[in-house]
């Protein structure tokens, strides 16, 4: 059967969307491209584990999202029974519908600037309400010096440092909290136990 022109072009057509479709789909089953480690975690990073660690996990979190709150449990486990195989960093995300996750993350970094940051990362996700008053209350239980820390609060500099990391996570396409790269990777996790389930494979493949 002879084929028109008309024909031929419908064919050309057909074929090129099934080449197009085909492409997409092997495009889309390869598995994501790890980013770098100095990226997702550079110098500034507050971090606990071992550093030299091959499993890695970074959170972009906000410490007045009820899900972070949740996660926290899992994660303080997680550094409590991995301290030598596990790496973890936070990075922070403060969410606009959050009216007080901005004043949470001065707080942790001005406690950190006291050598309390995981002291007061903890008090921060176990508070159910933040407030000024809940942090004044921290302030007392870690024993930091108070007028440093309202300084330390007040500092332009702590306050780019967290707009940094929000910028950066944005360009990650991060839109919610809690966020999780592992060993460079974004992760898909519903619960907790999601998460611990693929942070200890990553720990016994790593082995």
């Amino acid at each position: 059967m002879k084929l028109t022109s008309e024909s031929k072009f419908f064919i050309g057509i057909i074929g090129l969307t099934i080449l197009i479709i085909v492409g997409a789909v092997i495009l889309l089953s390869q598995p994501a491209k790890p980013i770098a480690k100095e990226l997702l975690i550079p110098a500034s990073t507050p971090i606990r584990g071992n550093k030299e660690a091959k499993t890695w996990l970074v959170e972009f979190s906000d410490f007045e999202c009820p899900a972070c709150k949740l996660f926290s449990k899992t994660i303080e486990t997680l550094i409590s029974d991995h301290k030598e195989t596990l790496l973890f960093a936070h990075r922070h995300f403060p969410l606009a519908q959050h009216p007080f996750a901005i004043n949470a993350a001065l707080a942790v970094e001005s406690a950190g600037r006291q050598d309390k940051f995981w002291e007061m990362w903890k008090l921060l996700y176990d508070e159910p309400r933040l407030s000024d008053s809940t942090i004044s209350a921290m302030v007392k239980i870690l024993q930091l010096d108070e007028q440093k820390f309202a300084s330390d609060s007040a500092d332009p500099a702590l306050l780019s440092f967290i707009e940094k990391d929000r910028q950066f996570g944005e360009s990650l396409n991060v839109t919610a909290t809690p966020t999780f790269y592992l060993n460079g990777v974004k992760l898909d996790v519903g619960t907790p136990e999601d998460l611990k389930i693929k942070v200890e494979e990553s720990i016994t493949n790593n082995k």
